[in-house]
């Protein structure tokens, strides 16, 4: 009897007007499929069988508009590459502190690239996918807090966000590997300075990650081998691996788009402190492209550098080096192997894909893409790939 009397006295508040919020539902897809036309070199995910699952995804999104500039926003997205197991992109509160200002709060985007905050969005840009170099980071979603400023300077929109974010992966493989998955963490701060002047955008994006761990299964191996020696102190081991590593990392793009044509490039850098799990990475791209009616031609080009770091391998081979005779043709194969690891992780590449996209609907866009990729550093062969998918909202 009691909770019947507190559910009735709670149901008008319920239907309160002050209680009830605008919700908006919208949502994305993309079905993609995708073949590599070498018949024993995969590229991007695909083997020379057809794929429908690698860059399928389909996502809603739920915006609630409590008033007065307090906002509720949540994104689920499944993944076919991870067997459509849907996981929350975003799940955020935001606050209008002003007309200016607002905060933000809860599971958000870091902010490392220009189409971050819409990364996984395909109808938002020409490509069926962002170019992969650039696009690379373990850490794209996360749990904080954030500002954003926007203001008008002129003729310049400008938008200042800062955001410090925490991601946690459990099973986190690195792109375009196949170790076994293996758990990631990550504390960062970003900072983000946005610029629209007219037809042309610019921006300048800047991280500091104090706290990177990641375990590489790999060299977790390597570093039990060589403790086992007794031969070197933690600090050492330590290096093979990402434990609370630091990382900077620098990203500037411009796009030029009078509305007939575009051209739009970007070029991203990532420094490791010590952690040999990671290489330090230099990644551009340039891309343009030409409109006519519903379709659009484009065309993009780019570069990725990764290289390993050898602090383990150069804090060894002396040791190595200065151990009697016998010792040594017992270890020398255990250091080939150490730096056969790292060096595994080493590419020098460039890319070009074509690609056209057909606007044959308000709210959907078909588009294929070829793109030819040579590597003259490490294990990643040369390759081609073909896709072909439809983007869409609602």
């Amino acid at each position: 009897m009691r909770k019947t009397t507190i559910a009735l006295a709670l149901l008008p508040l319920l239907h309160s007007p002050a209680l009830l919020a605008e919700v908006q539902i919208n949502g994305f897809a993309s079905i993609v499929a995708g073949s590599s036309l070498d018949d024993d070199e995969p590229l991007y995910g695909y083997d020379k069988d057809i794929d429908f699952n690698e860059h399928t995804k389909f996502a809603v999104q739920v915006a609630a508009d409590l008033g007065q500039g307090l906002k509720a926003t949540a994104q689920v997205l499944a993944r076919g590459s991870e067997d459509y197991s849907a996981e929350f992109e975003w799940a955020y509160l935001s606050y209008d502190i002003s007309d200016n200002l607002m905060l933000m709060a809860g599971r958000q985007r870091f902010n490392l690239y220009k189409y971050s905050d819409y990364i996984d969005v395909g109808y938002a840009y020409h490509w069926i996918q962002p170019p992969q170099g650039v696009y690379s980071l373990p850490f794209s979603s996360g749990e904080g807090v954030g500002l954003l400023y926007t203001t008008q300077w002129g003729d310049t929109d400008v938008g200042v966000t800062y955001k410090y974010i925490t991601s946690s992966i459990d099973d986190y493989v690195p792109s375009g590997t196949d170790v076994q998955p293996a758990p990631f963490s990550a504390k960062a701060h970003v900072l983000n300075l946005n610029f629209t002047t007219g037809d042309f955008e610019y921006g300048l994006n800047l991280g500091y990650a104090p706290e990177v761990t990641y375990l590489n299964p790999d060299l977790a191996l390597l570093a039990l081998a060589w403790a086992q020696t007794g031969l070197f102190d933690e600090s050492t081991l330590n290096d093979f691996l990402a434990i609370d590593d630091a990382v900077s990392l620098v990203g500037v793009h411009g796009k030029y788009d009078p509305g007939n044509w575009f051209i739009l490039a970007e070029y991203t850098t990532s420094d490791y402190q010590d952690a040999n799990a990671f290489t330090n990475q230099d990644s551009i791209y340039v891309s343009a492209g030409i409109r006519w009616n519903q379709l659009t031609f484009h065309l993009t080009y780019g570069q990725d550098e990764n290289k390993p770091q050898y602090d383990s391998y150069n804090a060894m081979a002396p040791v190595i080096a200065g151990l009697p005779a016998q010792n040594q043709a017992q270890l020398l194969p255990l250091l080939a192997l150490t730096k056969q690891a790292l060096e595994t992780q080493q590419q020098d590449s460039n890319y070009y894909t074509v690609g056209l996209r057909w606007d044959f609907h308000p709210s959907a866009a078909f588009k294929v893409e070829y793109t030819d990729f040579t590597n003259d550093k490490g294990p990643t062969a040369d390759g081609q790939a073909l896709m072909m998918g439809v983007d869409l909202v609602f």
